[in-house]
């Protein structure tokens, strides 16, 4: 088996490209759909599956890419996921998967569970173009007399704003001191797309975060998701257990054979089956 994981931006910035064990990885523009068909990765023949992510905003263009690949590849299985997270979020859950994963599916299945379990947000000098999470007037109002320090935003249920410095997150506000079984506070690693400030970095130390956040290169377009172009994305992720992604069902993909542990595959959309049947697996094209 061999995955590839096409993560697609409107205007992709930095480098986001790799490889595993169970395949590779890479960023794609939008606003070119041609490039993901005549992707040297996608056309060979030893890669069996095709995963494209994308932010909702970018969802009709990532799908009109994916149709251009069965012009190349139409034996090839591909799914798209849309998120209303950013690239660099989406990213971040690609680098989670457990090194030692050997199924596309369970691949997928990591990404999808990394996405729902991550803190992310970003620094932002000024609110006035923000739309989600939701600043309040005040701030908005804040936003014209903007100081160095700026706010932080955080995305969660519902999400919040604050404006830098905050003596104090409030406790809803904070990371789960045992986020899950076999997991501390002291799991949370945060990586950060820029260089943020000092009173952002310590407000994330507030919420409880045990270091400090690892610095990178800015990915895709922070402008689109939080309304400035100066913004500095922070992702705050924890370990993904490979045993948790060990499949303990008999279950198949009778058109791809990878291990299905719901009613249907994701890539092909076909029924599982049990792999002690007769029948003849034959490889099935993508949707």
């Amino acid at each position: 088996m061999s995955l590839v994981v096409a993560l697609m931006d409107e205007h992709p910035t930095g480098s986001f490209r790799g490889a595993a064990l169970w395949g590779g990885w890479q960023m794609h523009p939008l606003t070119d759909p041609t490039t993901l068909a005549l992707d040297s990765r996608v056309r060979t023949p030893q890669t069996t599956h095709l995963l494209v992510l994308t932010p909702t905003a970018g969802t009709r263009s990532a799908h009109l890419a994916a149709s251009t690949v069965a012009a190349a590849r139409p034996d090839l299985p591909v799914r798209v996921l849309s998120f209303p997270v950013s690239a660099a979020v989406l990213a971040r859950a690609v680098e989670l998967v457990p090194a030692g994963t050997s199924s596309a599916t369970a691949v997928h299945a990591s990404i999808v569970g990394s996405l729902q379990s991550m803190v992310w947000g970003a620094w932002l000098p000024s609110v006035a173009k923000l739309s989600r999470p939701s600043p309040t007037l005040r701030q908005h109002v804040q936003s014209w007399f903007a100081g160095r320090d700026g706010f932080l935003a955080v995305h969660g249920d519902p999400g919040w704003v604050a404006k830098l410095p905050v003596a104090e997150v409030e406790p809803d506000r904070r990371l789960r001191r045992v986020p899950a079984p076999g997991l501390t506070a002291g799991s949370y690693v945060c990586h950060a797309f820029g260089d943020m400030p000092e009173a952002a970095i310590s407000a994330l130390f507030s919420m409880g975060l045990p270091s400090r956040p690892l610095r990178r290169e800015p990915l895709g377009d922070a402008g689109t998701a939080w309304g400035s172009a100066k913004a500095v994305e922070f992702v705050i992720s924890l370990p993904v257990s490979a045993e948790a992604l060990a499949t303990t069902s008999s279950q198949r993909c009778p058109a791809c054979a990878e291990p299905v542990w719901g009613a249907t595959c994701p890539f092909c959309r076909v029924a599982a089956e049990r792999p002690d049947r007769e029948d003849h697996l034959v490889r099935g094209a993508a949707s």
